[in-house]
C-alpha cells in the first residue's frame, strides 16, 4: 500500500521541520510520499522548506501558491495532488508518534478481515493536546456515538484532519474544502463526510498517536464567529433535528469559542461582547458554570 501525507505550510519552518521528522520516524513499512503546498511564504523561507525536504529520505512533491491564499485553497491544491492509495494529513507544527500509521493501518486490515467496507471509513486516533506554557494531556476521540451530533458539539469527537488515515477515494467523495471558510473548514469537511454516510473509527487502544500544538494567538474572534454563522446556516436542518436545547448549546459554544480567541489576543471589548451573547444563547447552560470556570474565562 502507498500513502500520501498532505501538508499545508505557511511561515512555520521550525514546526515544519518537526512535522517532517515525525513522518520520517514512522514504523509503518509501506511507501510514503510527502506532498507539501506552501501558501505563499517569502522566497527565502520557501527555499528553506525545499532544503528541509531534500534533507530527508522520503520522496516528496513541493508546490507553492504565488501569494497567500489561505488554508482551504491550499488544502484543495493538496487534494488535487493525491496519487497514492491512502491519504493522511499533517499540519506544520504538529507531530505524529512513531506508531501512528502502523496502528491505523493495522485497524484497516482488521476491518477488512471482518468484511467491513473501508471505502467509507476514516481512522482517527487519540492525541495529546499541548498548549504553549501549559501541561500536555491526552484527548480521546469517542466514536461510539451519534457522530454527526458529537461533531456539532466538538467535545467527544473533534474535527482534526491530522488525526486521520483514509482511502484516497473517501476524500475525493467528500470533495473540496469550502474556500468561503477561512477557519473551521475542517469542521465543515468532517460534517459533510459523516452526513453522506461516512464512518469515523478509532483503533482499539488508549494511547495518543500524535500531538497537537495549540495556540489561539493571532486568530480573529470575529472571523471565527462569522465562520460559525456560516456553518449554522449550512447545517441548520441537521442541527435542529436534535431539538431546541441542542440548538442553543451549539450557539452557546460558538460564542464562547469567539470569547476565548478574543481573550487570548487581548481584545477585552470583543470578549465581553461574546460572553454576553453566550449567556443570551443559553441562559440555562450559562447559569451552570462553575466559579472556577468563570474565573478562568475572565482572568
Amino acid at each position: 500500500m502507498s500513502l500520501d501525507v498532505l501538508i499545508p505550510h505557511y511561515r512555520d519552518l521550525d514546526g515544519f521541520r518537526q512535522s517532517i521528522a515525525s513522518v520520517v520516524d514512522q514504523t509503518w513499512a509501506g511507501d510514503i510520499r510527502i506532498v507539501v503546498v506552501d501558501d505563499g511564504s517569502p522566497s527565502r523561507e520557501f527555499r528553506r522548506v525545499r532544503a528541509i525536504l531534500q534533507d530527508q529520505p522520503l520522496p516528496f512533491v513541493l508546490e507553492r501558491n504565488p501569494e497567500n491564499r489561505g488554508r482551504p485553497f491550499t488544502r484543495n491544491r493538496l487534494l488535487d495532488s493525491i496519487d497514492s492509495d491512502y491519504v493522511s494529513w499533517l499540519d506544520a507544527g504538529d507531530v505524529w508518534y512513531p506508531e501512528k500509521l502502523n496502528l491505523q493501518f493495522e485497524h484497516i486490515s482488521r476491518l477488512r478481515f471482518l468484511g467491513k467496507d473501508v471505502s467509507r471509513v476514516w481512522v482517527t486516533c487519540n492525541y495529546d493536546w499541548q498548549r504553549e506554557g501549559a501541561r500536555r494531556y491526552q484527548v480521546d476521540q469517542v466514536v461510539d456515538c451519534d457522530q454527526l451530533k458529537e461533531l456539532f458539539l466538538g467535545q467527544q469527537l473533534r474535527c482534526y484532519l491530522w488525526t486521520l488515515l483514509g482511502h484516497a477515494s473517501t476524500f475525493r467523495t467528500v470533495g473540496r474544502f469550502d474556500e468561503q471558510l477561512p477557519r473551521l473548514q475542517d469542521v465543515d469537511y468532517f460534517l459533510r463526510f459523516v452526513r453522506a454516510g461516512g464512518i469515523i473509527v478509532n483503533p482499539p487502544h488508549r494511547r495518543a498517536l500524535c500531538c497537537y500544538h495549540k495556540s489561539d494567538l493571532g486568530r480573529c474572534a470575529h472571523e471565527i464567529r462569522d465562520c460559525n454563522k456560516t456553518l449554522f446556516r449550512k447545517y441548520r436542518s441537521s442541527i435542529e433535528q436534535y431539538g431546541r436545547d441542542f440548538v442553543s448549546t451549539v450557539r452557546y459554544n460558538a460564542e464562547t469559542l469567539s470569547a476565548r480567541y478574543a481573550r487570548f489576543n487581548g481584545d477585552q471589548v470583543a470578549r465581553t461582547y461574546y460572553i454576553a451573547r453566550a449567556f443570551t444563547a443559553n441562559p440555562k447552560l450559562a447559569s451552570g458554570l462553575t466559579l472556577r470556570w468563570f474565573g478562568n474565562l475572565w482572568r
